[in-house]
């Protein structure tokens, strides 16, 4: 699977990177989130996982335009973040994510772990 990891820190995005290309996925990282807009445009991952708080761009606002692409509308988007607040929450589920993840209760492994049953929801059904 091609997946999209958005995020500004590059210890955290290593360690996720490191765990997901290990299960087999190709990872790209992007910094900010006008460089996930590139990315996201030109690569068309299978799977976004987006961080909230970014620099140039936020994650939310990434998600927003994501969604008014039409060519871009379909491609699932996990939110990786430690922003719990529940209106921002309560949005990004209206603009139709397929997770709320938060990183400081998510390991490498347990979101190495979320995906693939998530993949396997996604087969099956």
């Amino acid at each position: 699977m091609k997946i999209l990891l958005t995020e500004d820190d590059p210890i955290v995005a290593e360690l996720y990177r490191v765990r997901l290309d290990r299960e087999g996925h190709d990872v790209a990282v992007a910094v900010d989130g006008q460089m996930a807009l590139e990315r996201i445009g030109r690569d068309l991952p299978d799977l976004i996982l987006l961080d909230i708080r970014m620099p140039r761009l936020s994650g939310l606002g990434v998600l927003e335009q994501v969604r008014e692409n039409p060519a871009l509308k379909d491609i699932p988007v996990v939110m990786l973040t430690n922003y719990s607040d529940p209106a921002q929450v309560q949005r990004c589920r209206e603009l139709g994510i397929e997770g709320y993840l938060l990183k400081s209760r998510t390991t490498p492994r347990q979101l190495a772990e979320w995906i693939a049953d998530w993949e396997g929801k996604r087969a099956a059904g």
